[in-house]
């Protein structure tokens, strides 16, 4: 879809007198309920609030917004949030290590910097990155418990990028939102899809995989996930795949994959690094509309 079609406000610029400090973030997500603040429930976007407001006070109003939501369970490699407050004199260089001191190890800020008022975590965002780790075995062991998905075996890797590869355009993916999710256009642009070989730090074979788009459902990645797999399991070829995603059923979707190998990668807030898929498919999509 052409970017001046995505749902976002118009301006979502601070208002006068508030101060952005941009934020990002890695974390573990075994520790939480996920990003978002829920009552009764630990997240994360409600520890660094508080950590915010202990660094530059409570009756600054403190506001936290991520580029996007983490479920129950699902780390973060480059989550990016921003920090809003009533404008204070604290140094930018105090933010980083003053949070990284206050924060659990769970949570630990990568960087930090002065955002311009119309800098948003959430709407300013050209791309998100997700990846996902799984590897061969029968069960965990103590260093990757949580933070790698446990297969059975590994299916065939070229089987498993031709699915990945039908992916990158723009689709529907109704077939693999859960019904919880209440967007209500499930159209999402897909600018990478790929599986690769990587090895863990203790020398294993661990397979990832990679998808770039300009946002994604609940549970999309997951449910995708679990599908490739399983149907590579069972050798269903690259059509197979293209008619479950055509179908827009989630009764033919996989089960949805655990949450323990997911991972918010990287956000991307520049307008030229993938302009080339707006000029590329919104010409083919021009092309078949007329």
């Amino acid at each position: 879809m052409a970017r001046s079609d995505w749902k976002r406000p118009k301006d979502f610029s601070a208002p006068e007198g508030r101060r952005r400090v941009a934020l990002e973030v890695s974390y573990d997500g075994r520790a939480f309920c996920g990003w978002q603040s829920q009552l009764d429930e630990k997240s994360v976007q409600d520890t660094i609030k508080a950590a915010v407001e202990r660094l530059v006070g409570e009756d600054k109003h403190v506001v936290v917004v991520g580029s996007g939501r983490t479920d129950s369970g699902v780390h973060a490699y480059g989550q990016v949030a921003h920090a809003e407050f009533d404008d204070c004199s604290i140094p930018i260089k105090a933010f980083y290590a003053g949070l990284n001191s206050i924060l659990p190890f769970s949570v630990r800020i990568k960087r930090s910097w002065d955002a311009e008022p119309s800098f948003h975590a959430r709407y300013s965002a050209m791309a998100r990155e997700y990846r996902y780790f799984c590897k061969e075995g029968e069960g965990h062991d103590c260093f990757s418990d949580g933070l790698v998905t446990i297969i059975r075996s590994f299916p065939d890797i070229d089987l498993l990028n031709g699915y990945a590869k039908t992916l990158i355009g723009t689709h529907d993916f109704n077939t693999f939102t859960s019904a919880k999710d209440d967007c209500p256009s499930k159209v999402r642009d897909i600018y990478e899809s790929s599986f690769s070989w990587t090895k863990s730090m203790f020398g294993e074979k661990v397979l990832c995989y990679k998808i770039c788009g300009n946002a994604f459902l609940y549970h999309m990645v997951r449910s995708l996930v679990g599908t490739m797999l399983d149907m590579g399991s069972r050798g269903c070829s690259v059509s197979e795949f293209e008619e479950v995603l055509a179908s827009k059923d989630r009764s033919r979707a996989g089960k949805t994959a655990a949450s323990d190998g997911l991972y918010l990668w990287r956000v991307s807030y520049d307008p030229e690094e993938y302009r080339w898929f707006e000029e590329e498919y919104g010409k083919q999509r021009k092309a078949q509309s007329t």
